[in-house]
């Protein structure tokens, strides 16, 4: 055994000596750190969402974050724009609330259920009397590169899932007469 662990202590110096003779690898050439990005400006975005035929508000701005009032025909939503610089932000959040009689906590996590990207909860009234409410939220992280364009496909997603989401809660109290 000590001839075992004696042989391979020997083996262990003659291989690993040359490798310790050795220079160490050149560092790379540093290069310059890419200028940092802050995202699409709030004109950018703005425009995406009236190309989409949306009516956007001036914007409000609190702290890093603007908040823009969007009118879609008879839905109106709120898009905040988070960690906004220099009037760059490089994440949004879409917004809104729908009051309805079927805006239950059950309603709600079954819409949940089946629906994926946008999530909804259930906020209970705020005075006796008035309706429950769902609140439909949807984060969306810009990336780098790819333009305001990059806003199409969420608007859209959007614009369908929160309809979809009023529809469901805001159904007709009984005795009301359908159109």
């Amino acid at each position: 055994m000590k001839s075992l662990t004696a042989a391979a202590a020997a083996l262990l110096a003659v291989t690993a000596a040359p490798a310790l003779a050795q220079d160490a690898p050149a560092a790379p050439a540093t290069q310059s750190a890419p200028a940092r990005w802050n995202g699409l400006t709030v004109a950018e975005i703005t425009g995406r969402l009236t190309a989409a035929g949306l009516t956007v508000a001036p914007p409000q701005t609190n702290a890093d974050r603007v908040y823009l009032r969007v009118d879609d025909g008879p839905m109106r939503w709120v898009m905040t724009l988070f960690s906004c610089t220099d009037g760059s932000c490089p994440d949004v959040q879409f917004t809104a609330v729908f009051s309805g009689a079927d805006a239950t906590p059950d309603i709600v996590s079954r819409w949940n259920g089946d629906r994926r990207f946008v999530k909804a909860f259930y906020a209970a009234p705020e005075t006796e009397g008035a309706d429950p409410q769902a609140v439909a939220q949807y984060d969306v992280l810009l990336s780098a590169g790819a333009g305001p364009q990059q806003l199409d496909d969420p608007i859209q997603v959007w614009r369908s899932l929160a309809s979809d989401l009023g529809r469901t809660v805001a159904a007709p109290k009984a005795g009301a007469v359908a159109n």
